[in-house]
């Protein structure tokens, strides 16, 4: 009985806590911002020196940061994205305890999407 208990106890975690999805940024592909919503989560400073095409700008470490991300859809899939992929995947924790229902963290981050030969936006 107390394995029982123990076993159901574990598989109610593992499915309460679904896990943020990850992949490497040169999967992106600008065509699929048409259906979801791609976010930097660097400063403003980072992101004047260049971006992804189409990204938001909203500050990870900014005071308001969890107030504009609660503005928008929960049900649309966010990717996610930071100078190397740390900030951009604490960011992706942040949403999903939120409740956002498909979340990408864009591993590497500008970094990597720069060193990729990617071309920046500067608009």
């Amino acid at each position: 009985m107390r394995n029982l208990v123990l076993l159901t106890f574990l598989l109610t975690s593992a499915l309460m806590s679904a896990q943020f999805k990850s992949a490497p940024i040169s999967t992106w592909e600008g065509n699929q911002s048409e259906h979801a919503i791609l976010i930097d989560v660097r400063t403003a400073e980072e992101f004047d020196q260049g971006h992804l095409c189409d990204a938001l700008n909203i500050d990870y470490k900014a005071e308001d940061f969890k107030e504009h991300i609660e503005k928008l859809p929960k049900s649309t899939p966010v990717y996610l994205y930071c100078r190397t992929g740390k900030r951009s995947e604490s960011a992706a924790t942040l949403l999903q305890e939120l409740g956002f229902e498909n979340i990408t963290n864009l591993e590497g981050g500008y970094v990597a999407y720069s060193e990729d030969g990617g071309t920046p936006c500067l608009e």
